[in-house]
């Protein structure tokens, strides 16, 4: 890895330090590179506590937050752009034309790891299971000839820079990446070395104008791949399979499919969504060449990840699962397919201009109850179930929420029963209640930790 040694006394400034560890990642790399770091931020230093607590002992960082300011800009050297800041926002607009650089902090981990050592994982859903499957069968360097060890990091909750110094020209790197980071591969001009792509549904039609600029964004990861690079994409997925998306593609193209993994192969995860996860991670450890039955084996006793489907209590008789990262409609009608029938529902948030027909008609035939938060995406589920009579409510408080329904289950013990299952699958965006999904799933735990 190239020495970093090139940010000493510069101005850096944080547009948009958020609540996962992106932003909090930037500062700590910079500021420990004695930089001057500012961060910038419309939430309030209230809001962004849990961020701003962890970066207390540094003095070179100082805060402009509740608003954003020209001055700031004016002041930078270096601006780095939180990946979820929309085009055209006007302050990064302003910052282009006063000729300032722009970077993700993305893109200033690509000048310093070359794009032959990272596994990159895009998707619509399944991308952290992926990477997080692929990181178990690799990291154990088993049969793989791994000299420099195995780091993960990306859009799964650990900042790409604060893992620079784990990392030498021999390190394999597994990144997860949302189509916002993708954007810094653009910019740069760079693709993995081996790109996955779980699948592709509608999703984030708030920030992109239509389906086809979103699937160009995810089709980033492939871009500038060259005939010595691996592209793995999912054999059924329509939109992966169209001769349009795999126009101009260069790398070798993998097909995977839960039809590879043997018949008998049965593991934890639960869910034919997983399967084929299991089936991307089981891909790439063929293309390694690691033994088969340490890589079935691997593959199998994989438990899951935080926030995915989790079983994290179980109350008299009722098992309790949190799928917070569900902020989609095709997760939750994952979810419910994967659970079964007898399924207590607790979904809503905000819509991202997204069709929840399919995810009212599985409402239908799988929950026997729902509850709502608040949010414009209730009156979409709603306008299209058939049956109406299980809707228990719609709630703007969480806690409020759960102690409803465990009361329901009290007064209903003929109708609620030992055996049933109470899912926490938003199917939507969490903005107008909580400040992220991680931040829902966590007050979620909690509140289950205090109620039941």
């Amino acid at each position: 890895m190239n020495q970093i040694n090139s940010f000493e006394g510069k101005k850096v400034l944080v547009f948009g330090l958020g609540q996962n560890q992106g932003g909090v990642g930037s500062a700590l790399f910079f500021a420990s590179q004695n930089a001057h770091v500012r961060i910038t931020d419309l939430k309030t230093k209230e809001i962004l506590k849990s961020s701003i607590n962890q970066l207390t002992t540094y003095p070179n960082i100082s805060y402009t937050l509740g608003e954003h300011k020209t001055d700031d800009i004016d002041w930078a050297d270096l601006i780095i752009k939180n990946p979820a800041v929309k085009p055209g926002n006007s302050y990064i607009e302003y910052a282009l034309e006063k000729g300032k650089r722009v970077e993700q902090d993305m893109g200033i981990f690509l000048e310093f790891v070359k794009p032959s050592q990272i596994i990159g994982i895009t998707g619509t859903k399944g991308k952290s299971t992926t990477a997080s499957l692929i990181y178990e069968i690799l990291k154990e360097g088993r049969d793989t000839n791994l000299r420099g060890g195995v780091v993960l990091a990306g859009n799964i909750g650990t900042s790409v820079l604060e893992c620079l110094n784990r990392i030498d020209g021999d390190t394999l790197v597994i990144l997860e990446l949302s189509s916002f980071q993708l954007e810094a591969f653009d910019t740069h001009k760079v693709s993995p070395h081996w790109a996955i792509i779980t699948n592709i549904y509608e999703d984030h039609l708030n920030y992109y104008k239509n389906m086809d600029e979103y699937i160009s964004a995810k089709k980033i990861i492939a871009k500038y791949q060259n005939s010595h690079d691996f592209l793995f994409i999912k054999r059924e997925d329509p939109v992966l399979n169209n001769p349009k998306f795999l126009t101009g593609l260069k790398g070798q193209t993998i097909f995977y499919s839960s039809t590879d993994l043997p018949v008998d192969f049965e593991p934890i995860l639960k869910g034919e969504h997983n399967l084929s996860n299991i089936s991307a991670a089981f891909a790439l450890g063929n293309n390694f060449n690691i033994n088969p039955k340490f890589l079935l084996k691997s593959l199998i006793h994989f438990k899951g990840v935080p926030f995915r489907m989790e079983l994290i209590k179980e109350w008299a008789g009722f098992k309790i699962y949190n799928d917070t990262t569900a902020t989609n409609p095709n997760a939750t009608v994952e979810a419910l397919k994967t659970l079964g029938s007898e399924i207590i529902l607790i979904c809503g948030g905000m819509n991202k201009n997204m069709n929840y027909r399919e995810l009212s008609c599985a409402i239908n035939r799988y929950a026997k109850a729902v509850y709502f938060l608040e949010g414009d995406v209730a009156d979409e589920i709603i306008c299209d179930m058939a049956d109406q009579s299980i809707i228990e409510g719609r709630f703007n408080n969480l806690e409020e929420l759960l102690k409803k329904l465990k009361e329901d289950i009290r007064k209903k013990p003929f109708y609620f029963k030992k055996g049933d299952i109470i899912l926490f699958s938003p199917g939507a965006t969490s903005f107008n209640m909580f400040q992220n999904e991680f931040d829902r799933g966590r007050k979620f735990n909690k509140a289950i930790d205090s109620i039941f």
